[in-house]
């Protein structure tokens, strides 16, 4: 009987590995206002999130409070798989391009959903 080589055991044991499960994310489960802890670093505590069918708008804030953002700082989002893309489409110099954010959704449920680095979790306004 003969044995495989070591290597290509090792070869085998690592493309064998499952990846991580995409989630299955339905947009329409986004749209509605969200709090969260603040993650800019700013001296209010707290960050609200109004989605609609195709732009979000967030913005900081002292209170923890549920009601609708609509600011001039806005982003149009797309899902692409379990990551949540938002190119800014508000007002700008022209001078600077300003990149994409791209932030990895790990859970979603009616309630909340998290987002990955930095970790966030966003809950759902009633």
């Amino acid at each position: 009987m003969r044995t495989l080589p070591a290597w290509l055991a090792v070869l085998i044991t690592l493309g064998c590995h499952p990846k991580e499960p995409v989630l299955s994310i339905n947009p329409a489960q986004l749209i509605g206002n969200w709090t969260s802890r603040s993650i800019s670093g700013s001296e209010k505590p707290y960050t609200r999130w109004t989605f609609e069918s195709d732009y979000v708008y967030f913005v900081d804030d002292t209170l923890k409070k549920c009601q609708s953002v609509s600011n001039l700082s806005y982003y149009r989002y797309r899902l692409e798989e379990d990551n949540l893309v938002m190119r800014y489409e508000g007002i700008t110099n022209g001078l600077v391009p300003i990149p994409d954010i791209r932030r990895r959704i790990i859970a979603i449920t009616a309630n909340e959903f998290v987002l990955d680095s930095p970790y966030q979790v966003l809950e759902k306004c009633p």
